[in-house]
């Protein structure tokens, strides 16, 4: 019998990653046909599909066996997967962001079993939400606002500068708008910056009137992908001489570069200093979400077992087969139909047996009925 693929995930997390351990990983690793990369600010995930190739092996042909991870491999993989979608695994606990950034992994592989997991961990991470209470309206932008606000003085009157109007920009004015004085928005297409400052009663700039705004603001906050170019040691250097200048930095990679970071020293934060969330959720609701997510990876993966996809293919050649027959002989006694009312008809007859398959297809995938004796 061949050997079925599993899947082995490899684990870059805060917990136990540096971010500088994750920047280069976020620059050096890619999606492939093999493998997808789940990367975000807190961590650096690759869920590999393999065969007969040890997880070791495939960590080196990837580049990466002299970087230490986390390897989790079958249900303990799926597990952490399904823990992932759920939000289980997030500094917020049941923050939503992370589902959309598992349906952009997904969006990077067509490898069945990949796309299959991918796929299921968005169903089950949706469903441990509703049914276990995990959920939150906070986020990482919104403890980056609070760390910020805890550096300023007068939060009410302060003047603050977001860089950046992606995700993270909008969670963190979205939290700033109604606790500061004033909020000046900056990001490279200064249009979508101007939306996201109307939309908030804030101020529009391009990165290029940084510099500037620096001379008039209490703190910043920034969540772009600038790289040490925008927050640079010259115009920080500058407005230092006014006194101190909070940063919380809570892009990955980093948007302040290492010189300029010393230059702040204690006044600079980045997202591995942010404190974790999980709002009022008791221990035992957690461990019952965890427990659904491991239920769930078991029975993903008694789904995908070599048996249970030899039976769902013969279900579907078996039927496919009669469908082909039937549709053959009803198209020669009508010979008066136009092409496109054949189309019709052929149509008609695959979505009819698609949906008399489906049942039965389920009853294969999730509990291993068999198609002759109705029996596990």
């Amino acid at each position: 019998m061949a050997r079925t693929a599993r899947i082995v995930a490899f684990v870059w997390h805060q917990r136990s990653s540096a971010i500088e351990t994750r920047e280069r990983l976020m620059d050096g690793l890619t999606s492939g046909s093999d493998r997808v990369v789940l990367a975000t600010c807190l961590r650096v995930e690759v869920y590999a599909a393999a065969e007969a190739l040890e997880p070791s092996r495939m960590l080196a042909d990837i580049g990466l066996r002299a970087v230490e991870s986390e390897m989790l491999e079958g249900v303990a993989a799926i597990t952490h997967l399904f823990a992932v979608a759920a939000g289980l695994d997030s500094t917020v606990v049941g923050e939503p962001q992370i589902l959309s950034q598992v349906r952009g992994a997904a969006a990077t592989t067509r490898h069945p079993l990949l796309v299959a997991a991918l796929s299921r961990a968005l169903y089950v991470g949706r469903a441990v939400r509703a049914q276990c209470g995990v959920s939150s309206t906070r986020s990482i932008g919104s403890l980056a606002v609070d760390a910020l606000l805890s550096q300023v003085s007068r939060p009410g009157s302060a003047r603050i500068l977001v860089i950046g109007a992606g995700e993270m920009g909008k969670l963190a004015l979205r939290a700033l708008a109604r606790r500061v004085d004033t909020v000046v928005v900056a990001n490279r297409d200064p249009a979508r910056a101007a939306a996201l400052a109307e939309a908030h009663g804030a101020r529009a700039i391009g990165l290029d009137g940084v510099g500037a705004a620096l001379a008039e603001v209490d703190a910043v906050l920034s969540a772009a992908d600038t790289r040490g170019a925008v927050l640079t040691t010259t115009i920080l250097e500058a407005r230092l001489r006014r006194g101190p200048l909070p940063v919380v930095d809570i892009a990955v990679p980093r948007s302040v570069g290492p010189e300029a970071r010393a230059l702040l020293g204690a006044a600079y934060r980045s997202v591995d200093d942010l404190p974790g969330s999980r709002g009022k959720l008791p221990d035992h609701v957690l461990a019952i979400a965890y427990a659904r997510c491991e239920l769930e990876a078991q029975r993903f993966l008694a789904s995908r077992s070599p048996e249970r996809v030899a039976a769902i293919r013969a279900l579907r050649q078996g039927a496919e087969a009669v469908r082909a027959a039937k549709l053959d002989r009803a198209m020669r006694r009508l010979g008066h139909l136009t092409d496109r009312d054949r189309r019709v008809v052929e149509a008609l007859s695959a979505n009819l047996t698609n949906a008399l398959l489906h049942e039965p297809i389920v009853a294969l995938r999730e509990r291993g009925v068999t198609t002759e004796t109705g029996s596990r």
